[in-house]
């Protein structure tokens, strides 16, 4: 029995069901159920995500999949996926087309830039170096430069850490945007090159996987603005060789009672550091003539705080004011903000910004996200890009925002509290909203356009958008390449935007955002992040009293609960959807809904169940001539019932989807089905008939379009034509597939690869 195997393997490689789990990304409850024969045939994905974190030798890997599944051919069938977004394109996985080459990932080099000038904290700087403990907690006060000094010491310590070093502003005083374990979590196992299809779908496992790819690596963590110890906990790595840098306001008492970490202390430096620090930005030689006493009047005035410093240096730099009229200036303060004594500085800075720039930092004071994009800069203040870039430049030379990379602008949270006070005293309610409504039309316009691009077979947006208003300008997305950049760029950003867009009420920039980040998210993996955008979807529906919206939400909410095990919660949502439904005599959404229940019912090993409900959608379907959902529901039958052994059985309902596809125009799940038709042929024993629907799936391919599918074509044609006796053409086309699935960084590259070594 298979179970037996996989438990006698995973013991061989002294494995609990956990660390199985983390290793493979399948659920700790689908091994306990594969082990104990209540799943007796699990699916091709999950035997091969247990193989690959299994390590197993060539032979054991061909017997483990021989015994998964009996039968000429490995079928690899895509699984239906159970939402209009997932299903509606191909199910391989697509990935970025820059993204990594399988096996040759390169140390990450996350760190920001180096602070330029940097100057003093020497005292701090040797006690990180000869820090012996593999954790070291940064802390004090804000602006007091925790971070310069981190990133500082990591650039001059990074040949000490060859494995790569990791960074994350962890945004732990934001009351928007701090960020989850989970996510950060995601973003390293990214950097350290962990492929999509093996990160597993919770935070447990995660961290598990994350902490074995980090064991003895010489690695270099900085987790920056961190709130507390819980938050950093989880993104420890492993092993004596790594270590980590954690900055904080905070002291974080439980980090250093849990791991024993040294704690460094930053406060304000010295006065003599301070006038250094502020002389090396006022010029050279400025400190050592009569002007030194004003420099160090104003060092004081600024309470040696290095934020205050920087923002005095701009000033002077921009305006060319000697220290000594700046210093009288700064004995005149015009107003404060409460509890900070730098404030002079912050409104003196500000006072002298240009009228547009003033009006832009301010603006920046809505944004509720870590950074700004030019572009989306632009939609807030309803100006075009190169006024924008010519003012964000200005805030730039003013030390109000900092570049911190290519077009995308942030600034200290203490600038941005400010910020926040200026917009609320300067800009009426009206101009408020009418710049945030920009900004959100911007962001929802450019996922809705970027979500179109990545599944251009979805069904339309059931809450139409509309025209954007006048200044929002969209960013055109051309292609799937820049969809997908655009996504990987500002996902955080729209995740928070649209949490903003329900506390300010904005309820429909809330579920139209919600909707169109759906298929990145589902394709990234990132099922937590999903599932949060479509609770606040649901929220915000409810609060329109939108019945098909909140239906619409439960659905999805169903299937993301499915696919992390919570099968109650999905279910429970599954039922509200349905009820919705029913009792709006919404045929097509009940259809819809059996769908995806038939989904759940799968992924809770429930095959009898799962076969009846989506057989329920497909006769709704038909009866309501949708040749496009009824195609689908058709091929979840036929893959359904494939999976379960009933190969014979599934090949009608192939080729009914076959023919639906091609009326409804359904190019993307035509493959599909190709694809599966000649993996059915070839598992029923008939290689020969295989070979030209594989054939057909090429020609409608493209050279380019889907290429992951396409690779998956021609390695399974490659198979087939090896089983017809025709060994150099199968040759041929396993080394075309291995470049593709080299190129995208996917792991049946490596699968390939043995094959032609063989």
């Amino acid at each position: 029995m298979f179970g037996d195997m996989l438990r006698d393997l995973r013991i061989r490689a002294m494995l609990t069901q956990e660390e199985l789990a983390a290793l493979s990304g399948v659920s700790e409850r689908q091994i306990r159920e594969i082990e104990s024969g209540r799943v007796p045939v699990p699916r091709a994905g999950t035997v091969r995500m247990l193989a690959g974190a299994l390590n197993l030798s060539p032979d054991d890997r061909a017997a483990f999949q021989l015994a998964a599944q009996p039968g000429n051919g490995q079928s690899e069938l895509p699984h239906p996926d159970a939402t209009e977004s997932a299903t509606a394109r191909p199910v391989t996985g697509r990935r970025d087309a820059g993204q990594r080459d399988a096996g040759r990932h390169p140390a990450p080099e996350q760190l920001p830039a180096d602070v330029d000038g940097f100057t003093g904290r020497a005292e701090a700087l040797r006690a990180l170096d000869a820090a012996t403990s593999a954790v070291v907690a940064v802390s004090g006060p804000a602006g007091v430069g925790k971070t310069s000094l981190t990133v500082h010491w990591s650039h001059l310590a990074a040949p000490r850490f060859p494995d790569g070093r990791l960074y994350v502003d962890l945004r732990g005083f934001s009351r928007h945007d701090a960020m989850e374990p989970a996510e950060v979590v995601r973003g390293f196992l990214d950097a350290l090159g962990v492929p999509l299809d093996r990160v597993p779908s919770g935070l447990t496992a995660q961290v598990a996987l994350y902490r074995s790819h980090t064991a003895g690596r010489a690695l270099l963590v900085v987790l920056d603005n961190a709130r507390d110890a819980e938050q950093v906990l989880p993104l420890l790595p492993a092993g004596p060789a790594a270590r980590t840098i954690v900055t904080s306001r905070r002291r974080l008492t439980g980090l250093v009672a849990e791991t024993g970490a040294t704690v460094l202390t930053l406060d304000v430096p010295d006065l003599p550091e301070a006038v250094e620090l502020l002389g090396r930005r006022l010029g050279p030689g400025t400190t050592r003539t009569r002007r030194g006493d004003a420099v160090a009047a104003i060092a004081a005035a600024c309470g040696r705080l290095p934020l205050a410093l920087a923002l005095v240096g701009a000033r002077a730099q921009l305006t060319g004011f000697p220290p000594d009229a700046i210093a009288t200036e700064l004995r005149n303060p015009r107003g404060r903000i409460a509890t900070l004594e730098i404030d002079v500085v912050f409104s003196w800075s500000y006072d002298a910004l240009s009228r547009d720039a003033a009006r832009l930092f301010r603006l920046l004071g809505l944004v509720a996200g870590a950074d700004i994009a030019l572009a989306s800069a632009a939609a807030l203040a309803g100006r075009a890009l190169p006024e924008v870039r010519r003012t964000l430049a200005e805030l730039t030379d003013a030390s109000m925002v900092v570049e911190h990379a290519p077009g995308r602008y942030r600034m200290h949270d203490l600038l941005h509290a400010y910020a926040v006070e200026r917009v609320r005293a300067e800009e009426s309610e009206a101009a408020r909203q009418e710049a945030l409504t920009r900004l959100l039309d911007h962001y929802t316009h450019t996922a809705y356009h970027a979500e179109l691009v990545l599944n251009p077979v979805r069904a339309p947006i059931p809450m139409a958008l509309g025209a954007p208003v006048d200044g929002a300008e969209p960013k055109p997305v051309l292609d799937l390449a820049a969809a997908v950049r655009w996504l990987k760029a500002e996902y955080a950003v729209l995740l928070t935007t649209l949490r903003q867009a329900e506390e300010e009420g904005m309820h429909r920039h809330a579920w139209q955002l919600s909707w169109a980040l759906d298929t990145f998210l589902n394709d990234e993996r990132r099922w937590h992040d999903e599932g949060a955008a479509w609770a606040v979807a649901l929220r915000a529906a409810t609060a329109m009293t939108d019945r098909p919206a909140a239906a619409h939400a439960h659905r999805f909410l169903s299937a993301v609960h499915g696919r992390l095990d919570r099968f109650e919660e999905a279910h429970a949502h599954m039922r509200e959807a349905l009820r919705l439904s029913l009792a709006a005599g919404d045929r097509a959404g009940e259809a819809e809904n059996r769908f995806v229940l038939s989904y759940v019912y799968w992924l809770q090993g429930d095959g009898e169940q799962a076969l009846d409900q989506v057989g329920r959608s497909l006769s709704l379907f038909t009866e309501i001539d949708d040749p496009y959902w009824a195609g689908k529901a058709a091929l979840a039958v036929g893959w359904y019932l494939s999976e379960l052994g009933s190969l014979q059985e599934a090949l009608p309902y192939h080729l009914q989807a076959l023919e639906l596809q091609r009326r409804a125009g359904d190019r993307p799940n035509e493959l599909v089905t190709l694809d599966t038709l000649g993996l059915l042929h070839h598992r029923l024993g008939d290689p020969m008939s295989a070979i030209p629907h594989f054939r057909r799936g090429l020609l409608l391919a493209g050279p380019t379009d889907h290429p992951a599918l396409r690779a998956q074509l021609l390695g399974h044609l490659g198979d087939a034509s090896e089983a017809v006796g025709d060994p150099e053409t199968a040759r041929d086309h396993w080394r075309e597939a291995y470049e593709i699935f080299r190129g995208l960084g996917h792991p049946h590259a490596a699968d390939l690869r043995r094959k032609l070594q063989a």
